[in-house]
């Protein structure tokens, strides 16, 4: 009784398999699905994508249906919707699928939607502009710095040109000239201001390859260049709390290197015939180490500012030659660099360093990273504005612009700033939207540097001269971040604390 039970039930089987189609057999296997959604960090008022695929495994599906969790009960029933929620909130998203047989399957997750960035209120107050004629602006980065008692100081240069280091008194509405001194050759960087109130500056001079400025009336206060030590590109001077000054050169043989100074201009030491360093170093926190990016090993170096001697074993990096990165570090003693391929992640062990990750990043090397107050990494690239997690290096999203040489800033709202190569300040949202543009010229906008009180000062160039621009920013300031903006903080000194 039995087998015969078995032979009709195969041969039953058997009918079935005849009689149906390739896709009414599927109908037979029970639906299985996975959902996902982006932006991966929606906020409300954006619209959301959300995107279903069948499992490994599972049968046709005939109907979706999608119940968005939200206080209306909005529903879909396309199988990858757009919905757009109104308000902030965790949502309990519910996807049911049915095949055509009437088996179900159901999967929810969770959606947190943040609310909107804090609105930018912000606008163009004044420009200044020295009227001093050049063909491009400079390279490097260059960014405002700001002293104590407010004075902006800016550079006017064009390649092979005598460069200006200019101070500007910012009146409120207006802006009044304090000061323009010419440095005697090519400036390719920012300037930076010491604990004493001066202002530091390299140029491409072998003879005058770092210059100390006084703040107050811009004399020269000494030079530092000859003896062995060879003019800089991209590279602004880092300077410790004590006053102290690090230098990269732009050669490499057989005196380009890195160097110290002390505050009244002697030499302190010297690493020399090892390579050029066009890139801005970053002190640790405890002032005991400098890095720096040698740009021909493209490899990080890690010296003791006591003596300049080596602190690691070797460099450390991806071994590809860039120029113009301008370094950061992270709260937990990260340091970043970015190269014409990579932005990359260095870990200090003490006695040797690790690359602790890689990120694919095409064209960042003249950028550099700064850090949002939720930890999130920016940088410029060839695609444009790029964000990045910190924890792996994985891009987030990017904001497609053309930009060059421009270092991000981050304001305590969330807003990243960029100056983008067609004369705009561009203002993007942590979450990757376009908040604003600023015109402010015809060719490059350098790098933008937030003062305490939000107000944003950047450089562009305008025809045949390069302007400073004041951007007035209601309840803004920078990010409550390691890293903010080009060396960390208005005074560019790199220094961590």
């Amino acid at each position: 009784m039995e087998k015969v039970k078995v032979m009709l039930l195969s041969v039953l089987l058997s009918l079935i398999a005849f009689s149906c189609k390739d896709d009414d057999l599927g109908d037979l296997v029970p639906p299985e699905v996975v959902f996902n959604y982006t932006p991966a960090t929606p906020v409300e008022g954006q619209e959301v994508l959300f995107y279903a695929d069948r499992a490994v495994g599972s049968g046709e599906v005939s109907t979706w249906n999608w119940n968005f969790g939200d206080a209306k009960g909005s529903t879909s029933n396309k199988r990858n919707p757009y919905f757009t929620y109104e308000a902030a909130g965790t949502y309990n998203v519910t996807l049911t699928v049915t095949n055509a047989a009437g088996a179900t399957h159901q999967v929810s997750n969770q959606v947190v939607i943040a609310p909107k960035p804090k609105e930018l209120v912000a606008s163009i107050v004044w420009e200044f502009n020295n009227n001093t004629a050049v063909t491009a602006i400079n390279e490097g980065s260059s960014s405002p710095v700001i002293g104590d008692d407010g004075t902006i100081y800016y550079l006017e240069s064009r390649f092979g040109n005598n460069g200006k280091v200019v101070a500007v008194t910012d009146q409120g509405q207006t802006a009044q000239l304090k000061w323009a001194r010419e440095v005697g050759h090519y400036i390719a960087n920012a300037p930076s201001i010491g604990p004493d109130g001066n202002i530091y500056v390299n140029t491409w001079d072998n003879a005058k390859a770092i210059q100390k400025l006084n703040g107050q009336d811009g004399t020269v206060m000494w030079t530092g260049g000859g003896s062995g030590v060879l003019g800089a590109s991209n590279t602004t001077p880092a300077i410790d709390s004590q006053g102290n000054i690090y230098h990269g050169s732009r050669f490499t043989a057989p005196n380009g290197g890195f160097f110290s100074f002390s505050p009244t201009g002697e030499k302190r030491w010297q690493i020399i015939g090892v390579g050029a360093f066009y890139t801005a170093p970053v002190l640790s926190p405890d002032e005991k180490t400098v890095y720096v990016l040698n740009t021909n090993e493209g490899k990080l170096w890690a010296v003791n500012t006591a003596d300049g001697t080596s602190k690691w074993t070797e460099s450390v990096g991806m071994g590809s030659g860039t120029h113009g990165s301008s370094l950061s570090m992270d709260a937990d003693g990260t340091i970043y660099y970015t190269t014409n391929a990579h932005v990359v992640a260095i870990t200090d062990n003490g006695t040797t360093g690790a690359v602790k990750w890689s990120a694919t990043v095409t064209g960042a090397a003249q950028s550099g990273v700064v850090i949002g107050a939720n930890g999130d990494l920016y940088t410029g690239s060839a695609a444009g504005l790029v964000a990045l997690e910190p924890a792996n290096g994985n891009v987030k999203w990017t904001y497609n612009l053309t930009t060059t040489e421009s270092v991000p800033a981050v304001d305590k709202n969330g807003y990243i700033y960029i100056g983008s190569a067609d004369g705009k300040l561009v203002v993007v949202s942590s979450e990757g939207l376009l908040a604003k543009e600023f015109p402010l010229g015809t060719g490059a906008v350098n790098s933008p540097t937030i003062a305490n009180d939000g107000t944003v000062y950047v450089e562009a160039l305008a025809g045949s001269n390069i302007k400073l621009y004041k951007i007035a920013v209601e309840e803004s300031g920078p990010a409550d971040s390691p890293w903010p903006m080009k060396g960390r903080n208005v005074k560019n000194t790199a220094q961590t604390k």
